[in-house]
């Protein structure tokens, strides 16, 4: 007779894997002291939960506060980058490809497509594009939160993303607008996430897709490519070190190279299609090449002094925190792969702001995520130094607080602007004279007296007066910047110029005489303004002057009035709306 037997109880889950579904927080019961040391702060059991929601708490306020901000901040007016961008987007909604009615600017197309995705979304409104980038700007939270799980605790990762998004939220990062370098960095991020994922990046599945994710964030904009040097030399890394065989590491590299060309490669053939190929080449490589050796690099070391000290100005104490994180990495033991992640992320996000030198206010954006996992190293690294040495443990609290009096005084630096001002009122705070206020009037005026089918013609640097009043350009030149610039093809731009607007007469011609619209210098070519006051003489009237008196006060005349009002600023717009008759006018000097 076979003997009963009784099935045994199964063992019951540590405690620790609750947490890990939850938070994803590594089970306590898997890992030696040593990881636990390196990669995750050990607190007694009381003390456990408590903490983990603090470091989560912190991160939900430092996104809410974000949320509301840019929720509040939905209509701050356009400035000119994302004028051109929406322009560019309204164009290709209407089935008109990059580079056939726009051009003058080194941007990839993917910026483009980004944002005509983005507006069929949310609609052709500024409030529309600043949704769709809060839509963005969660996504990149979520994954940059998720990079940092992989090498930080919990509070490391959750003080890591609460900087990003705060630091990012900053003017000093002219971080309201919708940039281009808001939309490398998901992309980028995602790219960088599927290469760090355990073993995943043996699949030849995931080499191609994080190569096109990388391609997409050079298609947004060119130091992206930055990004993908360094995927590359993460997946190449992570393969030596799983020790592989050299042809299936060069076969790994192979697959990832073909996947970062081609989206570059599948926006040629569309544009190849479209006939705009040769126009494409030349102003996102040929002129762009000219464009990043404009600068002197003595210049160029003093925009960098400049745009450091503006950004570590907002938010000193993150910026301190990260260079301890930094310096953690350089001076303690850490495992090999974990320190080449940190140092190479930080140096090709580095290397990503320097083209051209120019050290611009947004392109800072591109830095901030390896800022922000530095902070976060900073905080994980405190809390495992004081545990190790048996601290008390509302000393262990230490780390999380010194973060959360970081992410605060952000905010306190720019309390005004984020918190007190209407979104005219901030963007005048941010950008001073600039006429990116009364461009919304302007184009509001030019919209309602003009047929769809008619043109118009911005002399000046603000594409957003097209998008806003729907209207077609006589010209592809939608900047004068690079008509001023002392390169070779100045004078040839602006002689191209000339021929397109008669060509293409325009119904309105806006002239802006303001400085920061054409950054001029004394060797400018003048070849458009000596040709301007002659065209505007035989061919149109004065229908608008806009001045800006100060930061306070725009005057504006409409009609007749607008040929007698004197010019009372040297920040000023003229409107001319064609005519058939002689209306002479002297016209200003720009700036």
């Amino acid at each position: 007779m076979r003997r009963a037997t009784s099935k045994s109880p199964s063992p019951r889950r540590p405690p620790g894997k609750n947490l890990e579904s939850v938070f994803g927080i590594p089970d306590p019961s898997k890992r030696t002291r040593s990881a636990m040391a390196i990669n995750q702060m050990s607190v007694p059991g009381p003390l456990r939960i408590p903490m983990r929601w603090a470091a989560l708490l912190l991160l939900a306020l430092a996104i809410l506060t974000t949320v509301i901000v840019r929720i509040r901040m939905l209509d701050f007016p356009l400035e000119r980058d994302e004028g051109e961008h929406a322009y560019a987007g309204q164009l290709l909604l209407e089935g008109i490809a990059p580079y056939q009615l726009a051009y003058s600017s080194q941007k990839m197309p993917g910026i483009y497509l980004a944002y005509a995705a983005l507006m069929s979304v949310f609609g052709q409104t500024p409030a529309g594009i600043h949704l769709g980038l809060l839509a963005v700007h969660l996504g990149t939270l979520a994954v940059l939160f998720l990079i940092a799980r992989r090498y930080l605790d919990l509070h490391g990762s959750a003080t890591a993303t609460a900087a990003y998004t705060l630091m990012t939220l900053s003017p000093a990062y002219l971080g309201l607008a919708a940039h281009a370098t808001h939309f490398v960095v998901l992309p980028a991020l995602l790219g960088t996430w599927l290469l760090i994922r355990g073993e995943k990046y043996r699949r030849v599945s995931v080499c191609i897709a994080s190569g096109v994710l990388f391609g997409m964030a050079f298609l947004m904009k060119q130091p992206g490519m930055f990004f993908g040097i360094f995927g590359g030399l993460l997946l190449g890394g992570n393969c030596i070190a799983a020790k592989m065989k050299w042809r299936t590491v060069f076969a790994r590299l192979g697959v990832y190279s073909l996947g970062c060309v081609l989206p570059f490669l599948a926006v040629c053939m569309w544009l190849k299609i479209a006939g705009v190929f040769p126009r494409f080449w030349f102003w996102t490589v040929t002129y762009a090449l000219e464009y990043v050796a404009v600068l002197p690099f003595s210049a160029g070391i003093e925009c960098a002094k400049a745009g450091f000290a503006s950004v570590f100005r907002a938010a000193p104490l993150l910026w301190s925190m990260a260079g301890l994180g930094l310096a953690s990495v350089c001076a303690t033991r850490m495992a090999s792969g974990t320190r080449l992640f940190f140092l190479g992320f930080f140096v090709f996000s580095f290397v990503a702001v320097c083209p051209g030198l120019y050290f611009r206010a947004h392109y800072f954006i591109v830095l901030a995520p390896a800022v922000a996992m530095f902070v976060g190293l900073a905080v994980s690294r405190i809390g495992t130094w004081l545990e190790d040495r048996g601290s008390a443990q509302w000393l262990r609290h230490l780390p999380l607080l010194l973060a959360a009096a970081a992410c605060a005084q952000s905010l306190y630096a720019d309390r005004a602007v984020l918190f007190t001002l209407t979104p005219r009122e901030a963007c005048r705070a941010v950008y001073g004279v600039n006429p990116f206020i009364e461009s919304l009037d302007i184009a509001r005026h030019i919209e309602q007296d003009t047929r769809k089918d008619q043109r118009i013609v911005v002399i000046g640097s603000e594409p957003q007066i097209y998008f806003y009043a729907r209207r077609h350009s006589s010209t592809g030149q939608i900047y004068t910047y690079s008509l001023m610039e002392p390169h070779a093809f100045a004078r040839k731009l602006q002689e191209d110029m000339i021929r397109e607007i008669e060509q293409n007469p325009p119904e309105y011609l806006v002239f802006v005489s303001i400085a920061s619209s054409w950054l001029a210098r004394p060797d400018s070519s003048r070849v458009l303004l000596d040709w301007l006051d002659g065209y505007i003489s035989q061919k149109m009237q004065p229908e608008g002057l806009v001045q800006i008196i100060d930061e306070k006060t725009t005057d504006i005349v409409w009609g007749s009035e607008a040929a007698t009002a004197p010019v009372r600023s040297q920040f000023f717009i003229y409107i001319f709306k064609k005519h058939h008759a002689p209306a002479p006018i002297s016209l200003p000097p720009a700036g």
